[in-house]
Formats: C-alpha cells, structure tokens, sequence
C-alpha cells in the first residue's frame, strides 16, 4: 500500500502541499479565485480559466476528458540556442526535468523545473480585485557559462460559450478573431456574435518582457502533425506572427534572453478579460482597459505586492481567532484548521460550477448554495448574511424557490428539485444562533414574482410549501424531479412520487422554527410548528418504517424504494441518519436502523449511500439504475452521506462513531491507498466508488463537494461542542473516548473563547463541570460576552 506521502506532503505550516513526483495518480489540481475570475491549475501547469460563469466566459479551452491528459494549460516553453534542446515549466507537456516541485499554496500555486542547467519558477495567482490572472516566472542560468535563452509563454484561448465549444466546435471557431495590439505589446482575442447574441469579453495577454514574436494561430504553433509536447515553432525556434480569424487561437509570445552564470531573470505575464460590446467604441475602450491592467502588472514589484495581499487575504481566512482546533488528531487539525476553510470557500465561490471533471455550467444551486453559507457563517457571517438575504429574493410567494441562478445569465426558472424549501429555514436559524442578529427577521425581502415578506415569512412560506401545497394525497412530500438525490430524477415525474427523505428534512426545518418562535415567545407559531412537525412525523412512521429501517421514497407507481421489497437499494443511508436527526425513531427503532448503519452501509471507506447497488436500468427510478454500481449515487461512498451519518452519530452522543466516518473518509488518512485513492489527499472528493465496482475505494470528483460543509461543522460544533445556540454559545462535546484532551478556539458575537476540554472520564458525551474565567457556570450556556476580549473555558467531562 502506498500513502500520499509518496508523492508529496503538507509543508511544516500546513498552508501548502508541496509535490515532489510528477506522475501522481491523478492531476492534483488548485483553484486560484476572488469570486469573479477563476483560474483552475494542475501540479503541471495544466488546466484552464472562466470569469462569472463557466459556460458562459471561458477564458481558455478546456473539454472535460482532458482530467486524463492533464493538457492544455499554463506553460512556459524554454529553448537552449545553442543546443536547440527545449522544455517546459511544469516537466509536461514535453516531459523533461532534472528536478520538480509543485506547490499548491492558498491562493497561489508555484511550480518549479530544472533542466539543462536552468532552472524555472512559475507562481500563478489570481489578483483580489482583477478580472485576470498573473504568472510571476523567474528564469535561472544555473550554470558556469552564458546561456542564449528563449521562453515562449503559452496559452490556448477559448473566449466564449462552453456548450457550442464541445458540440459544434468546428463552426464556433469560425467566430474568433486575435491580434497583436503593436502599441500596447500584447494579444486582443474576441469572438464575434454567435446565434445572435454578443460577446460581452475581450481577452488580453501580455508580458513584462519584449516582445521579439507571438502567435496566435494554433496551427502555426503547433504544427499540423506536432502536439503540445512538440510544438513545431519550439523545433524550429522562432514564432510565425501569425494573427487568427476563424481558426483555433492560443497566446504565445517570443521572448529572447541572454543569461550571465548564475544570473536569474524575473518577469510577469498577465491574462485576462476586459468588457466589450459590439461596436468600435466599446472595443477600443475594453483594449484600453486590458492595457492598462497589463501596464500595472509589467512592475515586478507591484506584482509582488499583489501576490502578498492575496496570500495575506487567504491568511486571514485562516485567523486561528474565527475557528481553530487541536486534538490529539493531526491529520484532522491540519484539515479543519487550514484545507477545509479553503475548499469551503471555493464552494462559496463557485458552488457546483466547472471543475477538471464536472460540466461547464456555472449556475449557484438553491441547496448549495444554502449548506455552502451554513459553513461559512462561524467564518465570515458577513457574507452568509449576504446569501441568506440572495436565496429569499429566489423565493416565490407560495414559498417554492427557484433552482438558482448565475453570475452572468441571472435566475434559472425550470422547476427545482423538491427539496430546495427546507434549506432557507436551516440557514437563517443558524445565523441567528451565531450572529444575535434578530433585527433581521424583521427585514422586508422581495419574492421573486412580485411582493414582499419579512425575512422570518420567508422561512415559514417555504415549509408551509412543502407541507400544503407540493403534498401527496397521504400528506407526504411530493418527489418531483427529484429531492436531495438528483439521480432519482423519474421516480416523481409522474406528479405522484412521494419523498421519505424530504418529509425528514421537512421535521427538522420543523423544530428549527420551533425553536426560534419558542424563544421569540411567539407560542401561536411554536404550537403551530409542533403540530406540523408531530402531523409528519406521524405520517413517517405509518407509511416509511419498513419493519427494520425506513424507506426513502414511493415512485409514481406507488412502489417502495429503499424497502426489504426491493432486491436492489433496498437499505439507504439517508433514510436513517435523517430519520435520527430529525427525531422519528422510538427506542425499538432506533436499535434497529443503527444496526443496518453500522453493519450492512459500511465500508473501510466510509458508509454507502445504499445497499446493494442498482445493476439493471429501471425506467421507473431514473438515472440512478443506468450508473454504474458503485459510481455516484448509485451505491456509492458519497462523502455527502458519510457527513450526515457522522452528523446524526453526534446527535446521539456515539462520538467514537462518528469520529470512525471521519477518520475513514478524511483526504489526508494514511491508512489510504493512494495508488487506488487517486484523488488529492488535502480535499474532499465528492464520492469514493463503491463495492460491485472493479474501482472500488477511488476518489471521484474532488473539491466542489457538500459534504466538506457538513463534516466541518459536525468536527467544530457537535464533537468539539462549540455550539452557538439563540441566547449563547452552548458547550457540548462529543468526543471519541480514546481523546483525552482537547481545544477549540471560537469567535462569537464579539469575543474570542478558548475552550479546553478534558475528558479523564473517556467519555462520549457528558459534562461534570464548565468553568469561565476560573468561574464555575451552572448551565452549559456560555451568555455572549461581546467584550471583544479573550475568554477561557475549561470543561471537564464524565458521567
């Protein structure tokens, strides 16, 4: 078995991860972005960029496949003179290197190469306020002689549309044009209208080096019969000048050196996107702005100070003051304390958009967008209040959402999946509980199709949807298209399909709104609450109690799935870890689904969203039954699902299992096989396939995921207990027996809370006293300090 430690390792700060081998088992890939630009790189330069909206303004080319190929993308081509010999700055495309490193930074990732006695560094980051990207390169002649150098940076261009990019590619191509702007020194590409509709980018590139040639055809380049690894202009050592309309367009400049020993060269190359419409004005306008963003960008030392504020912006995400944990794990620390914080933030950023193995579309989903805001609220409460604020205006006044919206094209009006109501009432109460800010409540929010509420309406609009409008006739949650599990995509289509799991998260949006009017001491909407939630309930525990587990759903024939009736999905996962968090099971039947949790849903990987895996295609169901068994939904280690059942074990103070889920599907686990894991030990994938597959145990899909929202907040608020609740910051661990000690260190309304927790007992769960300040406390509700000052609590734990 080999560990990730093969192939690299976290630096000594835990702020990088620092690659060593060229050839890991899968490109391990960085996403550089400030929410509008995004530029995402491979450990060898490979990867591609978008602005807003990845299916709307790609920056540079990219089809979904290329995850194999690890090409095109962000190189540097290096010619000897003298030798003819040529590399490039990340070892590929032309696989040559006397000496490699990789480092994926937060915000930036440098790569460094050395060949023939030169030596490269590549760091490229996007800048806070740019829309472009920036490569800073240092060129060093590490030898005892003079070198004649040549560097041809290089990138392909896409500039436009994703869709009509894979489909109809040979005519989009049609539409480009790219130019050498003489004056300005740099590349202008545009694409004129397709299907009648505007561009509105122009892209840009320049150098902070002279420019001795370019290209910008892609077949002069390369070469009809050449590749990326052999481009033809690198054989023969000088650029064509070649311009392009209606070809496929790349950006390159020639540039010449002359390198005394040991002398090192540093220089920029900037990439970007200026607005254009079309008309001459507004061209000559947008090239005016490309130039002067690459005018400010050829200062090297402006550059610098561009890559420290964007690096100093990622650090203070990272302020040990917000959120901050030790345990006797270091692999969870590390995790939590640095890379889950970050992957959160690019979910923020860019929710389930294009990543190296995920469509082009760019559109923020109600429900992700909603759990992405839940886990950045103890980070940035700020920005959760601004998309708090931004799904109820996606809000119909019957109380459905709508399924989104993106950056460039606005709101999605399709119907949504089903379950997209229960997201907004679970938000806002967990701001509440972290901000104090009721005020809130009261703020008056537009519905998307005409009037208004108060943000507290909003909330109750969306169960009240659920639970009297979008209803069966037995009462239960209508599927729809489809609820959580997108791929159960025709077991509702038919308009009678009813969703178990919906009904479980609409109980707990249930008692979370109970909970907020009980201490409003609003009783009529508390008693209301209750009935709603006690009706559901009920109705759950007529119709979904299979006699040993719940099943999750009836399709529109009215035939069971998850049921001891079905010979395949008869068992699943969310059934049961919902069934737990929003309460249903008695004491009988809580024995009994924690023993199909624990014995039949779990794997050395983590649980399986269901058991066994569909193998036969199933019209009835959906596209569930045609993936493969074990492959996303279909039977697979969903990491989404192992967070909810980690969550749920919370819930019932089994701390020793939910850290097993944890510890089993944590990125960084040494007990991972990585040859067979593949995906990149520092962030979550968004699945592992499962048993029945011949891949069983690979990461798929890493980085844009839910799950890494919730197993962050279960590892900070349900086992390290730091739990902000309406009147204060509530202390509750629960802790593997195994952890004697532990730390979280909390911001909350206004104060900072080192929280040290000792569990002599080896307890789960159970508190014997807290102390603040050296005071004891009688209750485990710590009131909000707001002194702005450094408060300690100690908490002991036992029976």
């Amino acid at each position: 078995m080999a560990q990730y430690t093969e192939y690299g390792n976290f630096s000594s700060d835990n702020s990088e991860f620092v690659i060593k081998r060229i050839d890991t088992p899968r490109p391990w890939i960085n996403y550089l972005s400030n929410g509008k630009y995004c530029a995402i790189i491979s450990h060898t330069g490979g990867g591609y960029s978008f602005y807003l909206d990845p299916g709307v303004n790609r920056v540079s080319r990219w089809s979904s496949e290329n995850y194999m190929k690890d090409t095109p993308g962000r190189y540097l081509y290096i010619r000897d003179q003298e030798s003819n010999q040529y590399w490039s700055s990340g070892v590929r495309p032309v696989g040559k290197s006397q000496g490699y490193e990789c480092r994926h930074g937060l915000g930036y990732t440098t790569i460094k190469n050395s060949y023939a006695e030169v030596s490269t560094e590549l760091t490229c980051f996007v800048p806070w306020e740019e829309s472009a990207e920036v490569w800073l390169a240092k060129i060093k002649n590490l030898s005892n002689r003079e070198r004649s150098i040549k560097v041809f940076p290089f990138m392909e261009w896409s500039m436009g549309q994703w869709m009509p990019e894979i489909s109809v590619r040979n005519l989009y191509i049609l539409v480009n044009q790219g130019v050498f702007d003489a004056e300005n020194q740099m590349i202008i590409t545009r694409k004129f209208p397709w299907g009648g509709k505007e561009h509105l980018f122009l892209g840009f590139m320049g150098s902070s080096l002279k420019v001795k040639g370019y290209d910008i055809d892609y077949e002069n380049f390369i070469g009809q019969t050449h590749s990326y690894q052999d481009p033809v202009v690198l054989e023969r050592g000088t650029c064509t000048n070649s311009t392009a309309r209606g070809m496929n367009m790349v950006g390159v400049f020639e540039h010449e050196l002359r390198l005394k020993p040991q002398e090192e060269v540093e220089f920029s190359v900037i990439i970007g996107l200026a607005p254009m419409r079309e008309n001459d004005a507004a061209i000559k306008a947008g090239i005016k702005k490309s130039a002067a963003v690459v005018d400010k960008y050829r200062d090297i030392s402006y550059v610098k100070s561009s890559l420290n504020e964007t690096k100093n912006r990622w650090q203070k995400l990272l302020h040990p003051g917000r959120v901050h944990i030790e345990t006797p794990d270091e692999q969870l620390n590390r995790s939590v304390n640095v890379w889950m914080k970050y992957q959160i933030t690019m979910n923020n950023h860019w929710g389930r958009s294009a990543s190296y193995y995920h469509e082009g579309w760019g559109e923020f989903g109600y429900r992700n967008t909603s759990q992405d805001a839940w886990s950045m609220i103890p980070l940035d409460p700020e920005y959760a209040k601004e998309r708090l604020i931004q799904l109820a205006e996606h809000q119909k006044k019957n109380g459905q959402p709508l399924p989104g919206w993106s950056l460039s094209l606005g709101p999605s009006t399709h119907r949504p999946p089903s379950d997209f109501p229960i997201w907004l009432p679970m938000l806002l109460i967990s701001y509440l509980k972290e901000t104090g800010d009721f005020k809130i409540l009261k703020k008056k929010v537009k519905y998307f199709d005409g009037g208004s509420a108060t943000l507290y309406e909003h909330a109750k609009k969306a169960t009240e949807f659920l639970q009297d409008i979008d209803r069966s006739a037995r009462g239960l949650p209508l599927m729809g298209t489809q609820d959580w599990n997108d791929a159960f995509d025709r077991t509702g289509i038919g308009g009678k399909g009813e969703s178990i799991w919906l009904g479980m998260g609409l109980c707990v949006a249930l008692k979370n709104l109970e909970e907020l009017s009980t201490f409003l001491g609003e009783k009529s909407v508390a008693k209301d609450c209750r009935v709603r939630y006690e009706k559901m309930k009920t109705l759950l525990n007529k119709y979904a109690w299979d006699g040993d587990w719940y099943c999750y759903a009836y399709n529109d024939l009215g035939q069971p799935l998850g049921s001891k009736k079905n010979k395949e999905g008869s068992i699943q996962l969310n059934a049961q870890t919902w069934a737990i968090i929003a309460g249903l099971p008695d004491d009988v039947k809580l024995k009994k689904i924690l023993k199909v949790i624990d014995q039949d849903l779990d794997t050395p990987y983590g649980p399986v969203l269901f058991t066994p895996p569909y193998t036969k295609y199933n019209h009835n169901i959906g596209r569930i039954t045609a993936f493969a068994p074990g492959t996303k939904e279909n039977g697979a280690i969903f990491c989404h699902g192992g967070a909810f059942k980690a969550f749920s074990d919370c819930a019932l103070g089994r701390g020793d299992q939910a850290y097993d889920t944890i510890k089993k599907m944590l990125p960084a686990s040494l007990d991972k096989d990585i040859e067979l894991y593949k995906t990149e030990p520092y962030v979550f994938p968004e699945y592992i396939i499962g048993p029945g597959n011949r891949r069983y145990g690979e990461g798929a899909f890493s980085w844009l995921t839910g799950s890494v929202d919730w197993f962050f907040i279960t590892i900070t608020d349900k086992i390290l207990g730091a739990q902000p609740d309406f009147a204060g910051l509530r202390i509750d661990p629960c802790l593997p027996k195994s952890w004697k000690d532990a730390k979280i260190f909390r911001t909350f309304r206004g104060a900072c809370y080192e929280i040290r927790i000792k569990n002599r007992a080896g307890v789960n769960r159970g508190i014997q006293f807290i102390k603040v300040d050296g005071q004891k406390i009688e209750s485990n509700l710590i009131p909000p300090h707001g002194d702005g000052k450094n408060h300690l609590v100690e908490v002991e734990m036992g029976r």
